[in-house]
């Protein structure tokens, strides 16, 4: 590609993206390094929101699904139940609401984590439950009642009529009523 002017390359921040803090500290680790304009791009980047830094955001290992919950006792139970447990190895650094438990919490959610398998399963059953309740192939329950009750196909009724007209005739009529 020919470029018609001078373009900075800047291969750590390329394109508009959503960032964890732990990239965000590697990416501000090298300021010394950047001249005067690559410094002005970075800044005016996070300024613009081409970079966002989100809190939430975690990196996690390959085989490890995580997700915020909701911090009420029974939606904890409720993933407990499925697989889940609540992380305090991942999304430490994350936390602002500090319990002294060790868990990753901010605000009324927490971090819960689960091997890659269980939430396989998980979108595998609700995958299921939603092609039951909602069947594409096939006629639908009511189309099968309706036929059922009429027996036969419907008998198509036509009483359009088609005829044309120009403009000699539009005004006779026009002018005969006068």
């Amino acid at each position: 590609m020919s470029e018609e002017r001078e373009v900075m390359h800047l291969p750590q921040m390329g394109g508009s993206q959503t960032i964890g803090i732990t990239e965000a500290k590697e990416i501000a680790d090298n300021q010394e390094e950047l001249s005067e304009a690559e410094l002005e791009a970075r800044v005016t980047r996070v300024l613009e929101r081409g970079i966002i830094i989100d809190r939430c955001t975690v990196t996690l290992p390959d085989g490890v699904y995580g997700e915020w919950v909701n911090h009420d006792p029974a939606e904890v139970a409720r993933m407990e139940v499925m697989g889940f447990e609540l992380d305090n190895k991942y999304a430490t650094d994350r936390a602002s609401n500090a319990d002294g438990t060790g868990i990753s919490k901010i605000g009324d959610v927490v971090f819960m984590t689960c091997p890659q398998r269980v939430k396989d399963m998980i979108e595998k059953v609700r995958a299921k439950r939603y092609a039951d309740a909602n069947p594409v192939v096939g006629k639908q329950r009511e189309e099968k009642g309706f036929e059922a009750k009429i027996d036969s196909a419907l008998p198509v009724i036509d009483e359009g009529t088609v005829s044309a007209v120009n403009a000699e005739e539009i005004d006779d009529v026009l002018t005969s009523k006068k």
